[in-house]
C-alpha cells in the first residue's frame, strides 16, 4: 500500500513559501502553529512578520482584541519569544456595563511582560475611543480594577522599565470625585500627615457615593521601587493623576529615579491642577525635565476658560517647587491671572532650555542667575486675536542678550494667526530683539492651506532669521506639492535666510 505524503513531508523552504502566501490567513497560521513543533517554528515567524515583528524589531505594537485572537495571544503560546524592549499596547474598547472584561486584558499583558527578561519602554493606551458610559462601578469592581492596575504597573517597574507612558482612560477615574476642603475639614485632614508622610495626600478626593464608600488606591511597594530604573513618566491620562492611581504616581516620583515628567491636560477630563501641582511638586524634587501639554490650547479662541486650565500662577508656583529643572516645555494656553512682574521669583540655576508662552518666559527671565547655562529659548506665540506687547518681551530679553554667549532664540506661531497680534513698533529694543531670533517655526493646522501671504508676512519682521521651519498637516493630500511651491514663491530670501524646511525637508527658494 502506497503511503500518501502530507504537509509535513514538504521541505521547509516550500512550507515557508506556502505560509507566506497572502491567501493563507492569520487565523490559519495560528492554527498551524499549534499542530506540531515543526509547523510552530515555520508558521509563527511568518505570522510575526505580517504583524510587524521581525527578529530585528525593537518595537512590539499590540492591538488587543476582545476575543483574545491577537498578537499577544500568539506570543503567550509561542515556544520562542522575540526579545523586544519597546512595547506599545492598545487595549480594546471596554464593555459599557462592566470593568471585568478589560481587567482580563491587563492581566494578559502583565503575564507576558513578566516572562521577559527586561523592558525599556512601555506605552499603555486605554480606550482610545473615549467611552463615556463606563465607570468602575461598585466597591468590588473598584477593588478589582485597583489591584490589577497595580500588578501591571509594578510588573513593568520590576522589569527595569526606563520610560512609562499612560494614555486615555479618563472614565476609569469616576469612582472618586473632587472634594474641596473647608478650613476646619482641612485641619482634621492634615492630622494623618503627622503619622504618615503621604497618608493625607489624597484627602481632596472622596468616593462617589453612588458607586460605593470604600477607598482603594494603587500602591508601589518598597520591594519594587528599590530596584527601579524608571527615569521618564509621561502622563496623558487622568488615571495616574487622580485616585486610585495618584498615590502610585506620587510614590514613584518620590522613590524612583524619575527625572523627566510629562503631563497633558485634555478638555474631556477634569483635573484640579491647583491641588495636583503642589502634590507633584513636593514628590518630584529630582525632576530635571518638565513638559506641560494641552493639544487644544493652540487651536481655539482665548475668550473663555475651563475650570481646570493651567494658570500662570499655578505653573509658576509649580516651577518654584522643582529647583533642579533644566528643561521646561509648556505648550499650553495659560489663564493669565498673574503678570510677569508678579508671583514668586524662581531661581533655576541649572535651566538650559525653555519652550513656553511669552508670559512664562518673561517671569523666568526675571531672576535668571548670571551663571545660568541657558542655551535655547522658544517663544510660543498665543493664537488669540488680541495684540500682545512684544516690547515687554524684548525688554525682558535685553539682559541675557548682552551676554558673550547668548542663547539661541526661536519663535513659534500658527500660520493663521494675524501678524497684528505682534506690536511691531520700530522703537526701543524691539528691532534688536527680532533680529536675534534665529529660527521661525510656523505651523499650518488648517486644510486646505491658504495662508501663503500671512506666512510670508510672519517671516519679514525677523530680519536675522536663519531657519524657517514650516509644518503642514496636509502632507498626504494631492495638492501638497502645489502648496509647497506657493509657499516658496511667497517667502523671499534674505541676507541670512537661504532655505526653508517644510515637514523636515529642506527646499531652496523659487525664483519669480
Amino acid at each position: 500500500m502506497v503511503q500518501l505524503a502530507g504537509i509535513l513531508d514538504l521541505p521547509t523552504e516550500i512550507l515557508v513559501a506556502i505560509f507566506d502566501n497572502p491567501r493563507v490567513s492569520d487565523s490559519t497560521l495560528r492554527s498551524l502553529a499549534n499542530v506540531c513543533r515543526r509547523l510552530h517554528f515555520i508558521a509563527l515567524p511568518v505570522y510575526f512578520s505580517r504583524n510587524g515583528l521581525t527578529p530585528s524589531s525593537d518595537l512590539l505594537d499590540l492591538s488587543l482584541r476582545s476575543d483574545g485572537h491577537d498578537l499577544l495571544g500568539v506570543l503567550q503560546t509561542a515556544l520562542f519569544t522575540p526579545e523586544t524592549q519597546n512595547i506599545t499596547c492598545h487595549f480594546p474598547h471596554p464593555d459599557c456595563t462592566s470593568i471585568y472584561p478589560l481587567l482580563s486584558h491587563l492581566k494578559r499583558l502583565e503575564k507576558y511582560i513578566s516572562r521577559l527578561p527586561s523592558v525599556k519602554v512601555v506605552k499603555l493606551q486605554l480606550d482610545v475611543a473615549g467611552s463615556v458610559c463606563l465607570s468602575i462601578g461598585d466597591d468590588r469592581a473598584l477593588k478589582a480594577w485597583t489591584e490589577q492596575l497595580e500588578r501591571l504597573l509594578n510588573c513593568i517597574v520590576k522589569k527595569q522599565c526606563k520610560s512609562l507612558t499612560m494614555e486615555y482612560g479618563g472614565q476609569f477615574t469616576r469612582s472618586y470625585e473632587f472634594n474641596p476642603l473647608s478650613g476646619i475639614t482641612r485641619l482634621f485632614a492634615a492630622l494623618p500627615k503627622l503619622l504618615s508622610r503621604d497618608s493625607g495626600e489624597t484627602e481632596h478626593f472622596r468616593r462617589d457615593p453612588r458607586q460605593g464608600h470604600r477607598r482603594f488606591e494603587v500602591t508601589l511597594p518598597s520591594s519594587v521601587h528599590r530596584s527601579s530604573r524608571i527615569t521618564s513618566l509621561e502622563i496623558y491620562s487622568p488615571i495616574l493623576l487622580l485616585p486610585p492611581g495618584l498615590r502610585w504616581t506620587l510614590t514613584a516620583l518620590r522613590t524612583c529615579p524619575i527625572t523627566s515628567l510629562t503631563m497633558e491636560r485634555r478638555e474631556a477630563y477634569f483635573i484640579p491642577w491647583s491641588i495636583i501641582f503642589p502634590l507633584i511638586g513636593s514628590a518630584g524634587k529630582c525632576l530635571t525635565s518638565l513638559t506641560l501639554m494641552d493639544p487644544s490650547a493652540f487651536g481655539r479662541g482665548a475668550t473663555s476658560w475651563d475650570t481646570d486650565y493651567f494658570s500662570d500662577a499655578e505653573v509658576i508656583d509649580f516651577f518654584s517647587r522643582l529647583p533642579l529643572l533644566r528643561h521646561i516645555v509648556v505648550s499650553c494656553r495659560l489663564k493669565p491671572n498673574v503678570s510677569a512682574s508678579n508671583g514668586p521669583l524662581i531661581y533655576l540655576k541649572d535651566l538650559e532650555t525653555i519652550r513656553a508662552p511669552p508670559s512664562l518666559i518673561q517671569h523666568l527671565l526675571r531672576n535668571l542667575s548670571p551663571h545660568s547655562n541657558i542655551r535655547t529659548i522658544c517663544i510660543l506665540w498665543p493664537e488669540d486675536t488680541a495684540a500682545h506687547d512684544i516690547g515687554a518681551l524684548a525688554t525682558a530679553f535685553s539682559p541675557i542678550l548682552q551676554r558673550p554667549q547668548r542663547p539661541r532664540i526661536s519663535f513659534w506661531v500658527n500660520a493663521a494667526t494675524p501678524q497684528s497680534t505682534v506690536q511691531l513698533e520700530p522703537a526701543g529694543d524691539i528691532p534688536t530683539f527680532l533680529h536675534t531670533i534665529e529660527t521661525l517655526e510656523i505651523t499650518a493646522k488648517s486644510y486646505p492651506f491658504q495662508q501663503y501671504t500671512s506666512t510670508a508676512d510672519w517671516v519679514a519682521p525677523f530680519t536675522g532669521v536663519r531657519c524657517v521651519e514650516i509644518k503642514l498637516y496636509n502632507s498626504q493630500s494631492p495638492g501638497y506639492r502645489v502648496d509647497i511651491g506657493r509657499i516658496l514663491k511667497a517667502i523671499k530670501p534674505t541676507q541670512f535666510l537661504k532655505t526653508i524646511s517644510i515637514n523636515g525637508e529642506a527646499y531652496p527658494f523659487v525664483e519669480g
